[in-house]
């Protein structure tokens, strides 16, 4: 049994160094300085259902990696086990991390950057990450405000959508005698 929590906490780790890989090019940052880090994990509880293939993490989750973190309530990460076949469909990462739903005050930050929105999930195999909620999204002094946040990982092109869209784009300040 053992053995099993820690094959699956090897499993965890993998998926988020997925996200953040994924994460880190979108806020400028490079992939290796990201890759080479290591990942840190705290939360309250671990809770793992083998039965259903998912770890739980409640509690105050907060995973960090480099200069980036994400925050939540509860991290859920669905897995395959090694024993069960994928389709086509199901090209995993690592070759078992499904998917993973980051539930409640979710927050992911940079040294530059902010997400934040009510529900985060990350679909491996789509490599599509949905942040839905309140969505909130800074760089800088320029902030976009929307209900859901659609990002396809693999080609950078993201949706901002539900309702109105709202956008503050701050200038850059100018320095001393420049027009």
């Amino acid at each position: 049994m053992m053995f099993a929590v820690w094959a699956l906490v090897e499993i965890i780790c993998a998926a988020l160094i997925c996200i953040f890989l994924f994460v880190a090019p979108a806020q400028g940052q490079s992939r290796s300085l990201v890759a080479n880090q290591p990942i840190d994990i705290n939360a309250d509880q671990l809770e793992i259902q083998q039965s259903n293939s998912l770890a739980i993490f409640k509690g105050n989750v907060i995973a960090e990696q480099g200069h980036i973190k994400l925050r939540a309530e509860k991290l859920k990460v669905w897995y395959k086990q090694s024993s069960e076949k994928s389709s086509q469909d199901d090209v995993m990462v690592g070759g078992t991390i499904i998917r993973i739903d980051a539930i409640e005050e979710v927050f992911v930050s940079s040294a530059t950057e902010t997400a934040q929105g009510d529900y985060g999930v990350y679909e491996i195999a789509k490599q599509r990450l949905t942040l839905s909620g309140r969505v909130i999204l800074t760089r800088g002094d320029n902030v976009l405000r929307g209900k859901k946040l659609v990002m396809n990982m693999a080609t950078g092109q993201s949706q901002l959508s539900g309702g109105r869209v709202h956008g503050r784009f701050v200038p850059p300040k100018q320095k001393n005698g420049a027009k």
